[in-house]
């Protein structure tokens, strides 16, 4: 080959490499869930404040299927630079109560970056139940026993969980129904198809009057349902079932990218316009430290084991 072609080759190619070296980093979230529901429109809102703390163009990406699995493994995997999280929910502390041969510690293999928002549940009945309130939902539950279902996302979903839950506080017998989603379930509610749903995405069908909300399963009233009260306020002592959406990061990300990190997180979980926006979801904003979001996954994994065990519940 002719010296000044060789030259002339060898240049391009130390430009390509080059530019290959300088692409500018990204912030890049996975979700282990598909798109479009509560859960990832929270991490597109937050991913998108924290990119402009950082500085950085914050990507979403989507990861779902095997109950989370999924995105947890790819986020496990990649570099501890700081520039790939996990946002999930509190099916994050549910996976190691459902999955004794899961080959991870959750408390280690992933460092709490902070929880972004928490959000409850809406207890929904079918409108042609003859029960206006929760209490009487469970009075007609005892007097029908076997007789009465409730739905959710499959076993060891948190709507079951939240169900087994409800049953033994209640002392009621409820026939679990599995289906693909929370929603499919929503809908055989609003249909009169199922009795008894939890779910944090149902106002549309609350609105439309398609289903009665007998109580909402946090600490604190829904305030889109101002006038319905908290369930341990309808008389269901220590039935609260509240979730909780965060960012999770490689474990071995340095301690100043994890605070960077965690910095960005809490400014963009307190801004006004991000908190008007996840309201909307029926999510509220939180801004937490890393320390305090480890201290509840730790206290979700003692809840959820308790649950399965009073509930005997079977795992395959």
């Amino acid at each position: 080959m002719n010296p000044s072609r060789r030259s002339l080759l060898a240049l391009a190619l130390t430009a390509v490499a080059g530019a290959s070296q300088a692409q500018p980093a990204t912030l890049k979230i996975i979700v282990p869930f598909p798109a479009g529901g509560v859960t990832d429109q929270a991490a597109r809102i937050i991913g998108e404040k924290m990119g402009q703390q950082l500085g950085l163009p914050a990507i979403i990406d989507n990861r779902p299927g095997a109950g989370g699995r999924i995105g947890i493994d790819a986020v496990a995997k990649a570099p501890a630079d700081g520039n790939t999280l996990l946002f999930t929910n509190s099916s994050y502390s549910i996976l190691p109560v459902i999955d004794a041969r899961l080959p991870y510690d959750i408390t280690k293999v992933l460092a709490p970056v902070g929880i972004s928002a928490t959000y409850s549940l809406q207890m929904v009945t079918r409108s042609n139940l003859p029960v206006n309130s929760l209490p009487e939902f469970v009075a007609y539950a005892k007097k029908n026993p076997g007789k009465l279902s409730y739905g959710s996302a499959g076993v060891g979903s948190g709507a079951n969980f939240a169900g087994e839950f409800f049953k033994s506080l209640t002392g009621t017998y409820l026939v679990h129904i599995p289906y693909k989603s929370t929603s499919a379930a929503l809908n055989d509610v609003a249909g009169g198809l199922l009795d008894l749903a939890f779910d944090g995405a149902a106002k549309p069908l609350i609105d439309a009057g398609r289903v009665k909300l007998l109580a909402t399963t946090g600490e604190k009233r829904d305030p889109r349902f101002a006038s319905t009260p908290t369930a341990v306020e309808a008389g269901l002592k220590g039935f609260v079932q509240q979730s909780w959406a965060g960012l999770l990061a490689p474990a071995a990300t340095p301690p100043a990218a994890m605070d960077k990190l965690s910095k960005a997180a809490l400014a963009a979980a307190s801004d006004p316009a991000v908190q008007k926006r996840l309201a909307e979801l029926g999510l509220a904003a939180q801004g937490g430290t890393p320390a305090a979001m480890g201290a509840a996954i730790r206290d979700e994994l003692v809840l959820y084991r308790g649950i399965a065990t009073k509930a005997k519940l079977q795992f395959d």
